[in-house]
């Protein structure tokens, strides 16, 4: 697979850093040519992470003021090619099931060895299962030891396709705790809280 999205089923499981170091661990350990996503357009934490917050990104592009080579920003420390998300928009999953999305993502994939693309969460809004056709595989980031298993279940189901996801991280894993609780264990613990601010304004 080239075109890996990466999702996760609520807010705050580590989505966005582990996109990070897979287009990062491409890029530096196999020499790969890599474009770094952000289409978490409410909460685009990789374009902040990168200082792009007041450049040109994605939504400007899928929305016809911005041309691809206008958006591209190569991290010179990593040499990973990221394209932030752009401007603010009050419509994402129209604009991640667009044609000018569709062919945003062709262009990467004749262009890059390979493609890391982050979305919101699947639990909140409907943006990762819009994503998800354009994409050749998805990931699926989850919190060890707090987000239950019904919920990522749930998550699970909303992605369509046969086969479509790659395989689950389970992030934040306590060895410790983990070594304690056995190998079936884990924690039903999940509250509304996770949404609450996550896609204020």
């Amino acid at each position: 697979p080239k075109v890996i999205q990466v999702t996760s089923a609520i807010p705050n499981e580590g989505k966005s850093a582990i996109s990070m170091s897979l287009a990062v661990s491409a890029a530096a350990v196999s020499g790969q040519k890599v474009a770094l996503v952000d289409a978490d357009f409410r909460h685009p934490t990789i374009t902040r992470f990168f200082g792009l917050e007041k450049a040109s990104g994605v939504v400007d592009f899928l929305l016809g003021t911005a041309e691809i080579g206008a958006i591209a920003h190569v991290d010179e420390q990593t040499g990973v090619h990221v394209f932030g998300g752009g401007s603010k928009t009050q419509n994402p999953p129209d604009l991640l099931g667009s044609e000018r999305m569709r062919a945003f993502v062709e262009f990467l994939r004749a262009n890059y060895d390979y493609v890391v693309v982050d979305t919101p969460p699947v639990g909140p809004v409907v943006d990762a299962a819009v994503m998800s056709p354009l994409a050749d595989k998805t990931l699926f980031i989850v919190q060890w030891g707090k987000t239950a298993r019904e919920i990522v279940v749930e998550a699970v189901r909303q992605i369509p396709g046969d086969k479509k996801i790659a395989g689950v991280v389970l992030n934040f894993v306590n060895e410790k705790e983990a070594r304690k609780y056995g190998k079936y264990a884990y924690s039903y613990y999940y509250g509304g809280r996770y949404y609450k601010s996550y896609y204020v304004d």
